[in-house]
């Protein structure tokens, strides 16, 4: 059973090795049980931080929270894989072509019933405040490239 956000503390740093988990539907993995970049698609950043892409940190969670309804919606994602990242293997920065740089990095943003729940965010690079940014579309695209070719299958079990 995931840890609830009132289990958690919020002031943990992210360690460079530590795991970044996401689930990835039936359809997102291939044959061999590749990762297809394709379910980079469901991959958003709107206006909040909190639309930015979750993943549950792995100082507060196992492979098998990623799937549990309390970290899912209250949707049936039993079936569908978990994949991870570590911190320092995030790609950053990420320029575009107009020169801009874009750093990507992980905030605990905790839920009620899932407090490993966190997100990867965005933020112009050097801004020492780290304040979140909507990455342009072909910053969000080489994002979307580089995640499908770093993120690696989980076993559970």
């Amino acid at each position: 059973m995931p840890l609830r956000a009132d289990e958690v503390d919020i002031g943990l740093q992210f360690e460079p090795t530590e795991l970044l988990y996401r689930r990835v539907s039936k359809d997102g993995v291939n044959s061999a049980g590749e990762f297809l970049p394709s379910e980079l698609n469901t991959i958003s950043f709107n206006k909040h931080i909190d639309s930015a892409p979750s993943v549950l940190r792995s100082a507060y969670s196992k492979p098998l929270d990623v799937i549990a309804s309390d970290c899912a919606g209250e949707k049936d994602v039993s079936a569908w894989r978990v994949f991870a990242i570590a911190v320092d293997d995030l790609p950053t920065p990420v320029v575009a072509q107009d020169g801009r740089s874009f750093d990507f990095y992980p905030v605990h943003r905790p839920l009620p019933r899932c407090g490993a729940h966190s997100v990867i965010s965005c933020c112009i690079t050097g801004d020492k405040t780290r304040i979140y940014v909507v990455p342009p579309r072909s910053i969000k695209n080489a994002l979307r490239t580089k995640l499908a070719t770093s993120l690696k299958p989980v076993v559970i079990g």
